[in-house]
């Protein structure tokens, strides 16, 4: 009886079949991971210029919706139009085609540095992402 009953259990186990894990690839992680827009934001209530640095979370027709931080320690929000993409132009050379021009506004939030104590404000304003890099 013992015999029959590992016997239906091996049976059983080699009918439904063994699971199997896809390989793990680093190269198709990476791809699936956003790239990063570097760009210039220029502040209508400070009437002055500021690096930013977001990552893409949606796209729909040319324009995109798009969360990061600028240099002014501030969480911000940006939504842009892609104006012009250098790859697209037949540019093939190792830095130029990483150069996507996309025009939009941003609003940012709070001082998100912690070497200082500043009281957070709202700052909004226009910008200009020159650079997407994908790693």
């Amino acid at each position: 009886m013992k015999k029959l009953l590992v016997m239906v259990c091996l049976f059983t186990l080699i009918g439904i079949g063994v699971a199997k894990a896809d390989e793990l690839s680093i190269g198709d992680s990476l791809k699936k991971i956003p790239g990063l827009k570097q760009g210039i934001g220029f502040s209508f209530k400070d009437h002055d210029f500021d690096y930013l640095t977001t990552i893409e979370l949606a796209k729909f027709k040319g324009v995109s919706l798009e969360v990061g931080y600028s240099a002014k320690d501030e969480a911000i929000g940006v939504a842009s139009y892609e104006i012009a993409k250098l790859k697209d132009y037949g540019v093939t050379l190792p830095i130029l085609d990483l150069v996507e021009l996309n025009l939009g506004g941003y609003a940012g939030y709070g001082r998100i540095s912690v070497s200082k104590v500043i009281s957070p404000r709202f700052d909004y304003g226009l910008s200009l992402t020159l650079i997407k890099v994908k790693f």
